[in-house]
């Protein structure tokens, strides 16, 4: 299995120095402690979208929980591996027992790739302002268009997916379809950055990209008591932990957010499709 993998390997490489590799990264190194070595490659540095002074925060952070980060152009496999193999990345060569890519790799579309015009040049469905295709007006897609929109988060994608929704009920009616609005339009980059969860992990919320609302209740974005009023019911801490936005009149960064990171998909499941569902009876789980 890919837990006993990890488990048994000396070396551990995540390819991405995103969003998504840092959260690998950071969770593989928290599950695992020890001598095992975790690196991070990262063609451009880290969260490379980010400005200096974050992107410096966040390579302190890496540094302290040691996970490594080689930089460069790499050779690096599409696909993961369980089984030991080797790098070239820049002027460096990492060995590796297990190997994860951690970066974006397109729109999951190639089984439309014969279906004339409905792709662009990057493999995204080319859709108009109701998020249906220009060429098939019978397909409509969420998360995998042209739709200039900056990130594919889940306020975004909720937005797409009721537009949707919406307009396929309105075509098969023979009723006008209504212009997609971009969900969330004051986001530009993720709100959270996260490397692993829980109390031994690490995350900071970017106060530039949550909502309005909470921008005016956190003083600028100051946790806990008196800071942050949704976090006056955390402070039973007595002063001895974390708030979810961190600890009181502290910066939103720390153990408190990477545990509310670690609970976000749980409490997003259970709001949008009533839970994460139970695992097929006739596997089983380790």
């Amino acid at each position: 299995s890919v837990g006993d993998a990890i488990k048994n390997a000396s070396c551990v490489v995540v390819n991405g120095g995103g969003a998504v590799g840092l959260e690998l990264a950071g969770n593989i190194r928290i599950n695992h402690p020890g001598e095992k070595r975790v690196v991070l490659l990262c063609r451009r540095g880290v969260c490379s979208e980010r400005t200096d002074s974050e992107r410096q925060k966040i390579a302190a952070q890496l540094k302290q929980m040691n996970i490594e980060v080689v930089e460069g152009e790499s050779d690096a496999p599409m696909e993961y591996s369980l089984a030991p193999g080797k790098i070239t990345c820049g002027s460096q060569e990492v060995k590796y027992d297990v190997y994860f890519p951690a970066f974006s790799q397109g729109p999951n579309t190639k089984f439309l790739s014969e279906c004339q015009g409905v792709l662009d040049v990057k493999g995204r469905v080319d859709v108009n302002e109701f998020l249906q295709s220009k060429q098939h007006p019978e397909i409509f897609a969420v998360g995998v268009s042209n739709v200039p929109e900056p990130i594919i988060v889940i306020p975004k994608l909720e937005a797409q997916w009721k537009s949707v929704a919406q307009n396929i009920s309105a075509l098969l009616d023979g009723n006008p379809l209504k212009a997609h609005k971009e969900g969330a339009p004051f986001m530009k980059l993720p709100a959270m950055v996260v490397i692993g969860h829980g109390p031994q992990g690490y995350a900071y919320i970017d106060f530039n990209n949550v909502p309005p609302p909470l921008k005016a209740c956190c003083c600028g974005g100051l946790g806990g008591w008196p800071c942050c009023p949704p976090c006056w019911p955390c402070c039973g801490c007595m002063g001895c932990g974390c708030c979810p936005c961190g600890y009181c009149c502290g910066p939103p960064a720390g153990t408190g957010p990477a545990t509310l990171a670690g609970k976000l998909p749980f409490m997003f499941a259970k709001k949008q499709f009533n839970g994460m569902g139970e695992k097929p009876s006739q596997e089983s789980m380790k």
